[in-house]
Parts: structure tokens; C-alpha cells; sequence
């Protein structure tokens, strides 16, 4: 089972210090609602791979489905499955979130436990999550540019006010510096795990019937 979300949220929270004792009695866990921007930006993560970086998001659809025979009768029809996605949020998503319907756990609940965080059945859907993520950034990638674009304008216009406020905070990336950190980032997934597979030939010529620029 692949855990690239989990990777990459479980990264991003540890680095802001999370898990934390939630109480007396609660154990370890995290704020929902720190989790729910963590499994966001995941998201982000793998569109870009996918606008940015095709053949590594191929790379990375080729792991998800480690195991699978492509040549073999029975390899799922990929292509199909595909187009089925692009006719459902896909289609009409403007953002990365929006393709892949996140559930917000903060509606809900306003922590999470460790073991609920850990739990295999939750990493394999939020996986399953960011797999609509690539998919999205391979078949859309001028509409992920378009979003990444506005992204950037609504964060700058909003910096005078963080600046009256005395708050330090960094610009957002280029484009090409986003998909170069979102690169890293896979890179880093094979340094502590294990190196990507190559793509299978079936997967390849379905991208390309898919018209996917890779």
C-alpha cells in the first residue's frame, strides 16, 4: 500500500510540532483542523506533480497500483476509469481541493487521536484522494497553473496587512520553484522509502491517449 498523502501530511505536521498531548486523558493526537490543511496541501502537492511533473506522477500512479500485471487480460482499463473521473468533480473543479472533495474532519470533531491519524483504512483513502489529485493535475494542467496563479495574487494582496500586523511571513513560491519543491518532496518519499517503479508501457501509451503531456 502506498502512503504518499500520509508522507506528506504526516511531514508537515510533524514539522509544526504535531502530535501534541491533547489532555488528561486523550493521549496524543492532533488538531482537525491543522489536519484537515495538512491532507489539503497534499493535494496541492500531487497536482502539481501532475501539471509539473507527468512522468513522476505516472511514476507515482505505477506504485499505487504496485502488483497490478498491465499486460495481462485482467489489467484494469485504466483509460476508462480515467475518463469516468474527468466526467464527475474533475470535470469541473477549479483547484485541487475542489477535484478531489476532501472531507473536512473539523466539521465533525475538533481532534484527532494518533491511532485514528495512523489508522492503514484512513492513509489508503486519503491516497485514494490523491490519486484524483495527479489525475487532475495531468489532465488540467493550464487550469492548475490558472489556479496556482490567482493563489499566488490573493496571498501577495493580503501581505500589507500581515505587514501592518508585524507579521513575518514568506512569500509564496513561483510556479516553477513550487513544482521543483514538489519534486523534492518525492524525491525525499524514495530516500526514506523506496525508489519509484518505472512506468509500465500500457500505463504510458493510456496517458498518452489520455492526452497528457508527458
Amino acid at each position: 500500500m502506498s502512503i504518499f498523502a500520509f508522507y506528506f501530511a504526516g511531514n508537515l505536521l510533524r514539522e509544526a510540532g504535531w502530535p501534541r498531548k491533547l489532555g488528561m486523558f486523550k493521549g496524543e493526537g492532533y488538531d482537525a483542523t491543522i489536519v484537515d490543511l495538512a491532507w489539503g496541501q497534499s493535494m496541492d502537492w500531487g497536482a502539481a506533480l501532475g501539471a509539473g511533473r507527468p512522468r513522476l506522477a505516472l511514476q507515482m500512479i505505477a506504485e499505487i497500483y504496485r502488483g497490478v500485471d498491465w499486460e495481462s487480460d485482467d489489467a484494469p482499463d485504466f483509460k476508462v476509469f480515467v475518463e469516468r473521473a474527468q466526467e464527475g468533480p474533475l470535470s469541473a473543479a477549479a483547484s485541487p481541493q475542489q477535484a478531489v472533495q476532501l472531507p473536512q474532519f473539523a466539521e465533525r470533531m475538533s481532534t484527532i487521536s494518533l491511532k485514528q491519524f495512523t489508522d492503514p483504512q484512513a492513509r489508503s483513502t486519503m491516497d485514494q484522494r490523491l490519486q484524483y489529485a495527479l489525475f487532475w493535475g495531468l489532465s488540467y494542467p493550464d487550469r492548475f497553473e490558472a489556479w496556482y496563479a490567482s493563489r499566488v495574487a490573493d496571498y501577495e494582496s493580503q501581505l500589507p496587512l500581515y505587514q501592518r500586523m508585524g507579521l513575518e511571513i514568506d512569500e509564496l513560491p513561483s510556479l516553477q520553484q513550487f513544482y521543483e519543491d514538489s519534486e523534492q518532496i518525492l524525491r525525499d518519499f524514495e530516500r526514506d522509502l523506496a525508489p519509484l517503479p518505472s512506468i509500465p508501457s500500457r500505463l504510458l501509451a493510456d496517458a498518452e491517449q489520455l492526452g497528457w503531456r508527458v
